[in-house]
C-alpha cells in the first residue's frame, strides 16, 4: 500500500486548502494588513467557547462547509480571538469540533454558529468587532449520504484491517478529486462482520477510493486508514449498468500528524 506517498500529497494539499491545527501560517501580503476581525466566542447558554475555531469565507457558497485559508488560532479561555485578513468583504462562522480540530467534517456534537450580521466589511487599518454564538449540533452533517442499497451501477468489496482480517464498522469514501481531502462525494454505509461493502451510483463516473473507521475530521497518526491500491492513483472508473466487484482496501496507521502546525 502507497500509503505514506499518498500521506504526503494529503499533508501538502490540506495544509495549502485549510491552514494548520493551531494559526494557519500568515502569507507575506496578509502580514502587509494591519485589518481584520477580532471578538469573543460563546456557547449559547454557557458561556465562553475555548478552544473554539473562527472562520472568514468570502461568500456563503456551500453553507460556508468548504475549505478556506482564513482561520483564527484556537480561541482562548474567555473564548477571545483575533483573525487578520485584507480588507474587504467576508462571512463569517465560527465552529469547534468534538475532535478539536479546526478543519473536517461537521458530525453530531460538534458546535457551529454564524455571525448574525454577515457579512462584515474589514477596512485597512481595523479590526471590525464580531462576536459570535455557537450551539451543538443535533444531527449528522456529512454532506455524503448514503446511497441505495441495490443498483445497477457501483462498487463492491471489502475493507480489512493490517493483519488481514476483516475490519468490521468501516467507512468507504469515494471523491472525485485526487488528493482525497474534504468531503467525500459518496460514504458506504459501516462494513459487516466480513468487512464487506457495496456504494450503488446513481450515474457512472470517476471515482478515488479510501476507507476508514470513523468519517469525521482529518485522519489522525496511528488511524486505521488505507486506499484503493489496484491502481497507481486510486482510481476506479465505473461505466453505466456496471458494478466493479473486488474494490478492496487494507487500512494501515496513518503516519503523519496533520493536526501539528507546519513548520
Amino acid at each position: 500500500m502507497k500509503l505514506i506517498r499518498r500521506a504526503v500529497v494529503l499533508l501538502s494539499s490540506l495544509l495549502l486548502l485549510a491552514g494548520c491545527a493551531a494559526a494557519p501560517k500568515e502569507t507575506a501580503q496578509v502580514k502587509d494588513f494591519n485589518s481584520g476581525i477580532k471578538g469573543q466566542v460563546i456557547v449559547a447558554n454557557e458561556g465562553a467557547a475555548s478552544g473554539a475555531f473562527v472562520y472568514a469565507y468570502d461568500s456563503t457558497y456551500n453553507d460556508m462547509r468548504v475549505p478556506t485559508k482564513n482561520i483564527s488560532a484556537p480561541c482562548g479561555e474567555d473564548g477571545s480571538y483575533t483573525l487578520k485578513l485584507p480588507p474587504g468583504k467576508y462571512y463569517i462562522v465560527a465552529r469547534r469540533r468534538v475532535t478539536g480540530d479546526p478543519k473536517g467534517y461537521l458530525v453530531k456534537g460538534d458546535y457551529e454558529g454564524k455571525y448574525v450580521e454577515n457579512p462584515v466589511v474589514v477596512e485597512q487599518g481595523g479590526y471590525a468587532d464580531v462576536n459570535i454564538s455557537i450551539a451543538k449540533l443535533e444531527g449528522a452533517f456529512l454532506l455524503a449520504p448514503y446511497l441505495a442499497d441495490k443498483g445497477n451501477t457501483g462498487i463492491t468489496g471489502k475493507v480489512y484491517n493490517e493483519d488481514g482480517s476483516p475490519a468490521k464498522g468501516a467507512y468507504v469514501l469515494l471523491y472525485t478529486d485526487k488528493e482525497m481531502i474534504g468531503l467525500p462525494l459518496y460514504l458506504s454505509k459501516p462494513t459487516g462482520k466480513d468487512g464487506s461493502y457495496s456504494i450503488y451510483l446513481p450515474k457512472a463516473g470517476a471515482y478515488y477510493v479510501a476507507a476508514r473507521l470513523k468519517y469525521g475530521g482529518i485522519p489522525r497518526k496511528g488511524e486505521p486508514y488505507g486506499t484503493y491500491d489496484k491502481t497507481a492513483d486510486h482510481l476506479v472508473a465505473v461505466g453505466e449498468n456496471e458494478v466493479i466487484t473486488e474494490v478492496d482496501v487494507k487500512l494501515g496507521p496513518f503516519p503523519l500528524d496533520l493536526a501539528k502546525p507546519a513548520k
